[in-house]
């Protein structure tokens, strides 16, 4: 199956209640199934169009589910058998990612016959992310970050994901980050280094390393400068290729040959047509399925089920999901439960996701939603998922610079410099000039803020007054709702000086109170569906070698990143800024462990 016809397949973006029931019947029953058995696909597709039949003639054409497609892409391509070349190896990887470099490299290492393939042309190859997590790296050490205990980091991290990952993974991940990441780094020069920067550490002044029970780490290896990750991972393949690793760019993986239940090859295409991989092992490493959204609503139904009118499942990625397709026409087990997108259940759009979490947050009612300051910045806007989408609103007071200082070290926090905290008094008072009218646009105004989430929203206009009534007239609140809003924060800054928030549990050292003026808003209008990558797919063991129906490994199949399930809960969490990349790279060089065993 091409991408093209992959990107064609078609679309019902309205599908009757009953429908649902019966698609995911037929999924179930499929979850397992062999390449062959591509009739099963077309009877769960012929299920679901009679269901929605039958729901609308019940009288239930009014009620809908947004955003479920149709499963086209379970069904396998056929078998192609004019090849332009016929290659030999013990092992393909698939994908030049993080994790698939780095399980190529270490195959390559052990003296295993490797070939790595890429969809990306070679000139213009550039790997996607560029900080990741590392527990204990050498050079992190150096500069002063604090030891993680690995057990440590895995019990907060199953804690925060409701012990629904993998327990092997995480536990391989956290014991194995130390010597992986010094190893991905080993080729680094002290020039290269230099352009390292380490976000939110040193940390400022109120960066807090816990909240309510859940622990944060400012122990990343951040590379925006000359240094980036496309040199570091340059850097690794010429380790792989110093071993005899072959690299073959600008050819897409296909499918993969299977016989008597286990790997045999894999098909790819390049510029002059099919190839054909002899092998006994395959590691899908082909980074998600962001760009495939019949896929995406399959495996994320919780959001696909719960947008609204004109939101749509959308992503920064153009992975097609090849990976996880290949593995599944092989028989590979599917993940059962919602797999977890980057940024995806935030207040909005991911460049909000953060949203000013010491302000407090008013919905159209001019009532609270939920508690601001969840600890896990993924997540706290989540209840917006299930609200209109009408304009939500941050509210602060005069203080908010003071308060603005107590941050995380996380995924799309706050970084409290000197520089941050000037730039958003500099942006309160602009909003206040511009209320009192005495203000002036300057010739040129430069944005502030930089790599690793550090910035003050500049992007956000705050509005100001010298009232809380002013307030809720400048947004647009009336009547009921103006006379909510004003009472709400009287209520809530008597939970602030009572210590305890009685309406969401906000936790005691990050209430701020909203009491002396001037009083500032921003306004954010929740636009939901989109993610930045999609994270899982197919279910594996321990060794990331993917189970079949029985949860059985299948002899040669492995997985890792993106593809690689059961390594977060429904949502990305970051108790370590870049942990994504950090599980690709360090489970990456495991999974390359793995397939070396598994050969022998």
């Amino acid at each position: 199956m091409s991408k093209e016809n992959i990107k064609g397949m078609s679309r019902r973006s309205f599908i009757g209640m009953g429908a649902v029931a019966a698609m995911a019947a037929g999924a179930a029953g499929l979850a397992g199934c062999s390449p062959a058995a591509g009739n099963g696909n077309a009877a769960a597709g012929n299920a679901a169009e009679g269901a929605e039949a039958t729901a609308q003639g019940a009288g239930a054409s009014d009620v809908h589910i947004h955003n479920v497609k149709d499963t086209s892409w379970m069904t396998p391509p056929a078998e192609v058998t004019d090849f332009a070349k016929e290659l030999n190896c013990d092992a393909v990887v698939c994908g030049h990612g993080f994790a698939g470099i780095t399980a190529c490299r270490e195959l390559a290492e052990q003296g295993k016959n490797v070939i790595l393939i890429e969809k990306q042309p070679e000139d213009t190859y550039a790997a996607v992310g560029n900080e990741f997590a590392s527990l204990n790296a050498a050079i992190l050490q150096e500069r002063g970050v604090p030891h993680i205990d690995p057990v440590e980091f895995y019990q907060n991290f199953m804690k925060i994901t409701s012990n629904m990952p993998n327990p092997a993974l995480v536990m391989k991940f956290a014991q194995n980050s130390e010597a992986n990441s010094n190893w991905y780094l080993d080729r680094l020069t002290e020039e290269d280094f230099a352009t390292m920067t380490t976000a939110f550490f040193p940390p400022t002044e109120h960066q807090l390393s816990e909240l309510s029970g859940i622990k944060f780490w400012p122990s990343v290896c951040s590379f925006y400068g000359e240094c980036n990750q496309t040199k570091i991972q340059m850097y690794n393949q010429a380790a792989a290729e110093e071993k005899g690793a072959q690299f073959f760019f600008g050819t897409t993986a296909e499918y993969i040959i299977m016989q008597d239940g286990a790997v045999a090859g894999l098909v790819a295409s390049d510029a002059d047509g099919y190839v054909k991989i002899n092998c006994k092992a395959v590691v899908c490493a082909c980074g998600g399925m962001g760009g495939n959204p019949d896929m995406m609503a399959y495996f994320m139904p919780d959001m696909a089920q719960a947008l609204v009118e004109g939101e749509e499942l959308n992503s920064m990625s153009a992975n097609d999901g090849r990976g996880v397709q290949m593995a599944y026409w092989a028989g590979a087990h599917l993940e059962t439960t919602p797999i977890a997108g980057m940024n995806m259940k935030g207040l909005s759009v991911p460049g909000k996701m953060n949203c000013l979490p010491q302000a407090v947050w008013i919905d159209e009612s001019g009532k609270r939603f939920c508690n601001e300051f969840y600890p896990t910045s993924e997540q706290r806007g989540y209840q917006t998922t299930f609200m209109s989408r009408k304009t939500k609103y941050a509210v602060c007071d005069n203080n908010f610079t003071e308060y603005r200082q107590y941050t995380l070290p996380q995924h799309a926090g706050f970084n409290a410099t000197e520089e941050n905290i000037q730039s958003l008094r500099d942006d309160l008072d602009k909003a206040y000039a511009k209320f009192k009218g005495t203000y002036e646009e300057p010739e040129q105004e430069e944005g502030q803020g930089g790599p690793g989430g550090g910035g003050p929203m500049t992007s956000v206009e705050f509005i100001a007054d010298d009232t809380l009534e002013g307030l809720a007239g400048q947004l647009g609140l009336t009547g009921d709702a103006a006379t909510e809003f004003v009472a709400q924060i009287e209520r809530y800054n008597g939970y602030c000086e009572a210590g305890a928030d009685e309406e969401f549990g906000r936790a005691k050292e990050v209430l701020f109170p909203v009491k002396d003026g001037p009083f500032y808003a921003c306004t954010f209008d929740p636009v939901l569906g989109e993610t930045m990558v999609t994270m899982g797919g197919i279910i594996t063991d321990g060794e990331m070698n993917a189970v079949d129906a029985n949860y059985e490994p299948i002899p040669g199949l492995y997985m890792a990143g993106n593809d690689c399930g059961r390594r977060f809960g429904t949502e990305y969490i970051t108790p370590i800024p870049g942990v994504s990349l950090a599980f690709a790279l360090v489970l990456g060089r495991e999974c390359g462990k793995s397939v070396a065993k598994f050969l022998g």
